[in-house]
């Protein structure tokens, strides 16, 4: 593309405005909104209350579900939250000055105390049954993309390192003895029923002895360990849906037991309290739900949690769209071109004229443009059936759209032109 062709084009983009999608209905007549559990992250559970991140913000939500009240809002998007072991805190992932540390805070609100100073990558894991803060750090461990344990009291100091050469997703017994970790982790990565080499296992590693053992040889997934008592429960992808679900490990009979059996969502981000009646439970997102599992019955339950307040973010709004460009093609003319920005399809004038948003979808991305050199068509692929599916459209924005493949089940990428744009290779 010629500089000069590339920096109009880019100029023009700058300008351009895309729409927000409208407000979501509200919920029994009121203001208040019930998200998609996808949206609420990371939860934990205490005896009295859920804690979950929403918005890039922290909430605080009964055990029984309903309006959700804020707890925490630095700038940035916040992690992974843990009550303490006697719920009256919590501790979680924060940027307030610049770096993504730990912070402490009362479940009341108030001033958070800073644990971390370490400008690497860090990760909380959990709390110890001697209150002290367990997590991951990367960037410390001779190459970047190590990661060692490490836990730090709840007044913050001097980091203390545990005895293992790696770790990235670890829990420790309530005896203190029993250390159960995955050397490293891939578990914030998309992939799905994954069995290659860097597929996890759990290892138990005794913190007084020094004894380590693997206690699991699945090829998929065995990952997120969570002690109760004596036992250890887990997520694996192992059992007949190879979708991640609930484990238990009982350490003294060497024997793994299948807790739930979901079929159609992974278990996603499970977090282990004590349950009302000290009985144990796992909290975790299936799907469009947040549930409890109850520890004593195997059974789970979804937990309602609305968010109250005003939704300023997703009012209808003009939205710079220019450093979203993510991929373009030129017309045969060279006097425009066609680029895919914030999901949607727009072409662009070299020097005048005005830009032209050809798809205008909320809730469907479109994306790798290519221009027809006749100039008369655009292709591009469209998730809206739910899978990407190759779509042609006319140039000028005023003509039909068709879709030319169906029934996919594959990816695709990068549409070419035939010289006679009668046909298309990807």
């Amino acid at each position: 593309m010629p500089s000069s062709f590339l920096r109009s084009a880019l100029v023009a983009g700058f300008f351009l405005l895309a729409m927000a999608a409208p407000p979501a209905p509200a919920q029994d007549g009121g203001d208040d909104r019930t998200p998609h559990a996808g949206m609420l992250k990371s939860p934990d559970v205490s005896a009295t209350h859920i804690v979950f991140g929403y918005a890039n913000d922290l909430w605080l939500v009964a055990r029984s579900g309903g309006v959700a009240t804020p707890l925490a809002s630095p700038p940035g998007a916040e992690g992974v939250a843990r009550f303490s072991p006697d719920g009256t805190s919590v501790v979680f992932m924060a940027n307030y000055f610049g770096g993504q540390d730990l912070y402490t805070l009362p479940v009341t609100g108030g001033v958070p105390e800073r644990l971390t100073h370490h400008p690497a990558r860090e990760m909380l894991l959990d709390w110890t049954a001697d209150a002290r803060v367990l997590y991951a750090a990367w960037g410390i461990e001779g190459h970047a993309r190590g990661s060692g344990l490490y836990t730090v009291a709840p007044g913050g100091g001097q980091p203390e390192r545990l005895p293992v050469p790696y770790g990235a997703v670890a829990s420790i017994s309530a005896d203190g003895e029993w250390l159960a970790y995955t050397p490293h982790t891939r578990d914030h990565r998309s992939w799905k029923r994954y069995r290659g080499g860097m597929a996890t296992d759990l290892w138990l590693f005794h913190l007084t002895r020094h004894e380590s053992r693997r206690i699991t040889d699945w090829e998929g997934t065995d990952s997120q360990p969570m002690w109760h008592g004596g036992d250890l429960y887990y997520t694996s992808d192992r059992g007949p849906a190879h979708r991640l679900n609930i484990w238990k490990y009982e350490p003294e009979l060497e024997r793994h037991t299948q807790v739930t059996r979901f079929t159609d969502f992974d278990v996603k981000w499970p977090a282990i309290g004590p349950g009302s009646a000290g009985d144990g439970e796992i909290v975790f997102q299936l799907g469009s739900s947040l549930r409890l599992l109850d520890l004593a019955t195997g059974r789970s339950r979804v937990v309602d949690v609305r968010i109250p307040g005003a939704r300023p973010t997703i009012a209808p709004r003009p939205v710079d769209v220019s450093d979203a460009i993510a991929s373009a093609a030129i017309s045969s003319t060279g006097k425009r071109a066609v680029v895919e920005a914030r999901g949607d399809i727009w072409t662009l004038p070299a020097e005048h004229g005005l830009a032209r948003n050809l798809t205008r979808t909320s809730g469907v991305a479109e994306r790798d443009p290519a221009w027809s050199p006749d100039g008369r068509w655009i292709a591009y692929f469209s998730d809206a059936t739910g899978e990407y599916e190759l779509y042609v459209t006319q140039s000028d924005g005023k003509g039909e759209t068709r879709q030319l493949t169906a029934g996919s089940r594959t990816y695709y990428s990068r549409p070419v032109w035939s010289p006679d744009s009668a046909s298309l290779v990807f």
